[in-house]
């Protein structure tokens, strides 16, 4: 096929994805599921008419593998959370390798017993099928609002699992063609490969990550594109290693640095970019799924696609649910929940890698005809079963409602919000009975709900110590897009206020005075590696500890204001209150005593006269950006300002 009938094809698929959104919108389905609809039923309409699908064997997989992998893995990769990653590293690494081992044993075996396919044959079939795409998930999540945890596991799971599934595939077909694989041998080679694209993706994120603060927008995006397929293809091209591993490991490792090393607007450009090509790749290559899968191949097979389907779904619940199990017992993994593992074993969906494994099966594979039907039907039905239903069971199970402690901070601010109202109306002078009995009626409304959550003192405490150290965060992050904190002090506070924000969320709710020294292994791995990269100006330590110890203090400033602002909330205890806001204000004193030590001991006048500077800027801009989102001042004269002041100081 030449280039323009490419692109011709290309402009198709991206005008029936925009038309499938519309649809999946009224009908609240997944848009992957129609995308996946429409291509099948193109693609079988095609065949009548003799049309040839030119994505076929190992055409669809240079396509999907090389085209559309590193997208997808990158994106994904980059937007999720490195410190829940990291927490639930073990669990997630368990459901990646060793459930995915458990289930393609399952299946394989359950193939060779059921339907008489040699056994390595079947095991092939195992291991490409035991690999998730949470796509239609993940969307589905996302709009429900379901729990952090549950989507870091499958989003983890699945960007893991890629790149087993692909290693696994290669050593298993050498033996489904006649080839001799040892037990150690196969163990020793996933483990290179493995390793090997891990190591080079953090390399590829260390060396993008050096040049960041010199880099302004569009060169940071261009760079971005670099790091993803160049560590993919790198890896898996050129060395041999796990493509999908390198680049999960380059998303994850310019997650995390990015916060302190790329500026507000690069981060903004990346998040839009990277939201833009996921879509885009997600609704081609669904619409490539539906085009690829033979209608005629399905129907021949049926009753084989029938055991295979059941066998996958089976599978999946006897590898996900006694694993976790095992790791909350006996490794100490925070427990998962009931209802979360119901979700992780349902929202197994099968995609494109599977699909493109199968199509890319050599033809001299005796049951290669069958594989493929096998991996076209399980892969459709996971689609039109699970992705369709997820949702339901989402919302049957109520992992999409608020946790008690956010419902009672809603009730709250609405029992707040009624009684403010009703007192400006009163002061104004307005006297409308109807619009006063509405406000009277949602603040007893709101009262009801707070009396049936009945926090106890230890979920107020988590409650509020959640809300000032998210404001001590904000403060923290906010400085260094500002500038005032360098990058080698934002990135350690901001480690810290996480680390604390995690603590929290799992129930412990101590606020450790002096933090430092207090952070997990991997952060400090990953300050000490970071602090031997290049920054973009000369920093002695003088100078840091002034500004961490500054920025501590403005930081635990702000979150004891912002909770001392609480005291307006009803049904809240006053000396839970007081607790947290204590907490706070002993972190404050500890900073301004270090600031006190410094000032006497070191070059206060210098050290002061930079940071007064540097926080002056940020003030102004502040208020000058408050005063333009109030419309008081257009944008255009903010900026202007802001360049004065600049100057000026």
């Amino acid at each position: 096929m030449t280039l323009p009938l490419w692109l011709l094809l290309v402009s198709g698929l991206l005008g029936v994805a925009v038309l499938a959104g519309l649809l999946a919108r009224k009908l609240r389905l997944p848009v992957t599921v129609l995308l996946a609809l429409a291509g099948f039923a193109a693609g079988g309409l095609g065949r009548s008419y003799g049309v040839v699908n030119p994505l076929q064997g190992e055409a669809f997989e240079e396509v999907l593998v090389f085209l559309f992998l590193p997208v997808l893995v990158f994106a994904a990769s980059l937007g999720l959370s490195v410190r829940a990653f990291v927490r639930d590293l073990l669990a997630i690494l368990v459901l990646a390798v060793v459930a995915l081992a458990v289930s393609a044993a399952l299946v394989g075996v359950t193939l060779h017993l059921g339907l008489g396919l040699a056994l390595p044959a079947a095991l092939l079939f195992g291991a490409l099928i035991s690999a998730t795409d949470p796509v239609a998930v993940v969307a589905v999540f996302r709009d429900l609002g379901v729990p952090r945890r549950l989507l870091t596991l499958v989003e983890g799971e699945s960007l893991l699992n890629d790149g087993v599934a692909i290693v696994a595939y290669e050593i298993l077909l050498v033996a489904a063609l006649g080839g001799t694989v040892s037990m150690a041998g196969g163990i020793g080679d996933f483990l290179l490969v493995f390793a090997g694209g891990t190591a080079l993706g953090v390399l590829f994120g260390l060396v993008a990550a050096a040049f960041l603060p010199w880099l302004p927008t569009l060169p940071a995006a261009a760079l971005s594109l670099a790091v993803a397929y160049g560590s993919f293809v790198l890896a898996d091209y050129v060395f041999g290693f796990s493509g999908v591993m390198a680049t999960v490991a380059a998303g994850l490792v310019l997650g995390v640095l990015a916060p302190s090393r790329a500026s507000p607007d690069v981060r903004e450009a990346w998040e839009t970019l990277w939201e833009s090509l996921d879509y885009v790749a997600n609704a081609v290559l669904f619409l490539l799924i539906g085009l690829a899968i033979d209608p005629v191949l399905l129907a021949e097979n049926l009753p084989a696609i029938g055991l295979a389907i059941v066998a996958v779904l089976v599978s999946r619940a006897l590898a996900v649910l006694p694993l976790v199990a095992a790791l909350e017992r006996f490794a100490g993994v925070t427990r998962v929940g009931r209802r979360n593992e119901a979700v992780l074993v349902w929202g197994g969906l099968r995609g494109g890698v599977a699909l493109a494994l199968a199509l890319a099966l050599p033809e001299e594979l005796a049951d290669r005809d069958t594989l493929v039907a096998l991996t076209g039907g399980v892969v459709l039905a996971t689609l039109l079963i699970n992705a369709t239903t997820i949702g339901w069971l989402v919302r049957r199970l109520r992992l999409d409602q608020p946790s008690r402690a956010d419902a009672f901070l809603g009730a709250a601010a609405r029992v707040a919000a009624s009684r403010e109202a009703r007192g400006r109306l009163a002061t104004l002078g307005i006297d409308d009975s109807v619009v006063l009995a509405r406000l009277e009626r949602a603040e007893q409304e709101a009262w009801d709900e707070l009396e049936r959550l009945e926090l106890s003192r230890d979920e107020q405490l988590q409650t509020v110590t959640r809300q000032g150290l998210t404001v001590e965060r904000d403060t923290y992050q906010r400085l260094s897009d500002q500038e005032v904190l360098p990058p080698t002090v934002a990135r350690l506070l901001l480690h810290e206020v996480d680390d604390q924000i995690d603590e929290v969320n799992l129930g412990r709710s101590a606020i450790v005075e002096g933090r430092r020294g207090v952070l997990p292994r991997v952060d400090r791995l990953v300050t000490a590696v970071v602090a031997r990269l290049p920054q973009p100006a000369g920093e002695d330590p003088g100078a840091l500890a002034y500004a961490e110890a500054t920025g501590r203090r403005l930081g635990a400033a702000r979150a004891a204001g912002a909770l001392q602002s609480l005291q307006r909330i009803p049904g809240l205890d006053r000396e839970v209150l007081g607790r947290a806001t204590e907490a706070f204000h002993g972190l404050e004193n500890t900073a301004l005593d270090a600031l006190g030590r410094m000032d006497a001991d070191g070059e206060p006048g210098r050290l002061q006269r930079d940071q007064a500077e540097a926080l002056s800027r940020a003030v102004s801009a502040e208020a000058l950006k408050d005063l333009a989102d109030a419309g008081l001042l257009p944008a255009t004269l903010r900026e202007t300002a802001a360049d004065i002041i600049g100057e000026v100081r």
